[in-house]
């Protein structure tokens, strides 16, 4: 909706999105039955070998999305354009959402409006901020809240650059009115504002406190999210309880029905694979978000009644290599470097047949923006086939005839790349490239990155999000996510250019010439094959399809809408 858009288009824009008010689309609905209130539903999340990082929003972690299902946006995904409604999309994007899908959440609508240029949200009337105890009293959430909580959190030391530059001021006009004043035209707010990271939106109460610097404590966080977290039990669950005062509802074959069904929501953490398979088994989850591919014949043999579900893991993986030092500084060791990966054979063998190698900087979901392997021109293309000799010859070019030695640093939350060193590791040593391998815990891994002692590789998994948000984290100048140090004056230029732009077909031609420029001439990364993944779950979790995101990694709506049949449950013998 809001791209290219003209004066005619801002209007239509600002009559469909006051027609949002938070209960779907009724007349898309499939049949379905009626829901049953009560149980715990028990998750293992796609990221379950991980705990909470931070329980502070203030400090601009990603993870306090996925974990904070207290906390809600202005705007969401709609499920009823999902499996479950029209089949417009499977919400398996974990930071995507396209605009046509798009709902009220607490903004129950919103508009675009000129003179000066600024976002008006509508905040909904009678929502309310539970009480929590040492912190704040039960009230109504009001636009000061929204205008509060984006001023605040644009104040943090740790917020991502250029984030809000777009935005010059927020005000609350009005009790239930929040107006954002925009210095320009921003063509990827939606994920930088609407739902995307760090948009979620917390009371004053909550951030102020500590002398404005929020707080850790999880006992002292609260929100207007379908959920309350009520226990935290360090590398053990989550537990999260009902919010009786959740404002959403869900309208099934006619009836309006209150959220969330279910009496909570509990997260387990569980670090080893075989241990998440084996408490699905056996019932102590009742939903497993993601395995790899390996367990998905034991659990079809093992426990014939669970609905297994395949899908696109939805992150890219690659080897950033620090464009600003020797010897990655040099493009031919950058092409070296890509072409003695054998990408096929990490296909056919690490990943069973079921990837894809070339998944980014564009996902082969994206329709309109991804160009096919074989349409790319032929000095992209040649990078994702296997040309060691090839490769030894660039190097030598380049003033490395007996190769070198650089370290990689990895992450051992990921099974994925613990197996993918080991490959790399070969592959390189084919070129006389010896890889010294550095492996961190994920908090450890993740506070290398672009620190001061960063190592020269970086193999790391990012989610692909927008095609704009994919360009700006990886590639473009200082931005947090660019373990390659990459900088170049074209892209950021047009990178910025682009963002600005309200014409649509312009815009998007940008963005496919950018990504075109980063396969075929800078080559900053190693791109390495995106892997297929499963769900599985229990039949008795009802009103599930498998959706994974309505915000960025925000599931809290979805496991509102899930329900226990707790007579199938016990027929199955998992009472």
């Amino acid at each position: 909706m809001l791209n290219g858009m003209n004066q005619n288009a801002i209007a239509c824009l600002m009559v469909c999105l006051l027609a949002l008010s938070g209960v779907g689309l009724a007349q898309a609905e499939p049949e379905r039955s009626e829901p049953q209130y009560g149980g715990t539903i028990n998750i293992a999340t796609r990221v379950a070998q991980l705990n909470a990082l931070t329980w502070n929003q203030y400090k601009w972690q990603w993870k306090f999305q996925h974990d904070g299902l207290f906390a809600d946006f202005l705007i969401t995904g709609d499920l009823e354009f999902g499996p479950r409604g029209t089949g417009e999309t499977n919400f398996h994007a974990l930071d995507w959402i396209r605009e046509k899908h798009y709902r009220g959440a607490m903004a129950e609508s919103w508009s675009v409006e000129e003179d000066p240029l600024r976002l008006v949200f509508n905040i909904r009337p009678g929502m309310y901020w539970p009480q929590k105890e040492g912190v704040m009293q039960r009230r109504e959430v009001v636009a000061e809240d929204v205008a509060f909580n984006f001023n605040h959190m644009a104040s943090s030391p740790r917020k991502i650059p250029t984030w809000w530059g777009f935005i010059r001021e927020w005000k609350a006009e009005g009790k239930y009115k929040a107006v954002a004043y925009l210095n320009e035209w921003n063509a990827n707010l939606g994920y930088r504002l609407l739902w995307g990271y760090y948009g979620t939106v917390s009371p004053p109460e909550v951030l102020k406190m500590n002398d404005g610097e929020g707080s850790d404590d999880w006992r002292l966080q609260t929100g207007s999210g379908p959920y309350k977290l009520v226990n935290v039990r360090l590398d053990d669950v989550q537990v999260y309880e009902r919010n009786a005062e959740y404002w959403d509802k869900e309208v099934i074959n006619g009836v309006a029905y209150d959220l969330p069904y279910n009496d909570g929501i509990v997260y387990n953490i569980i670090p080893d694979e075989s241990a998440q398979i084996a408490a699905l088994r056996t019932c102590k989850i009742d939903v497993l978000e993601q395995f790899r591919w390996q367990f998905a014949e034991e659990l079809r043999r093992s426990a014939p009644e669970l609905i297994l579900q395949k899908r696109l893991r939805q992150v890219q993986t690659f080897v950033a290599l620090r464009n600003d030092q020797p010897p990655f500084d040099d493009i031919r060791v950058r092409r070296a470097m890509n072409l003695a990966v054998d990408q096929q054979e990490i296909v056919q063998t690490l990943l069973n047949g079921d990837g894809v190698a070339l998944d980014h900087p564009f996902s082969v979901e994206w329709e309109g923006y991804y160009t096919a392997l074989e349409d790319l021109p032929p000095q992209a293309r040649e990078l994702f086939e296997y040309h060691p000799e090839k490769a030894k010859e660039l190097l030598a070019q380049a003033g490395y005839p007996d190769g070198f030695e650089f370290e990689i640093t990895f992450g051992t939350h990921s099974p994925y790349h613990l197996d993918l060193m080991a490959m790399l590791e070969a592959y390189y040593q084919r070129i006389g490239v010896k890889v010294v391998a550095r492996a961190f815990d994920y908090p450890t891994f993740l506070a290398k990155m672009r620190a001061s002692d960063q190592t020269a590789g970086y193999l790391m998994d990012i989610t692909g999000s927008t095609p704009f948000s994919a360009i700006r984290k990886s590639f473009i100048t200082d931005q947090t996510w660019n373990p390659a140090f990459h900088s170049d004056e074209w892209l950021d230029q047009t990178y910025f250019e682009a963002l600005g732009l309200r014409d649509k077909d312009k815009r998007d031609t940008m963005l496919r010439d950018m990504n075109h420029y980063l396969l075929s001439e800078r080559v900053p990364v190693v791109w390495l094959p995106s892997n297929m993944v499963y769900a599985a779950w229990w039949p008795y979790v009802k009103n599930y399809w498998g959706e994974m995101a309505v915000g960025a990694q925000s599931a809290g709506p979805i496991y509102a809408r899930m329900w226990i049949d707790q007579e199938l449950k016990q027929r199955l013998g998992c009472d």
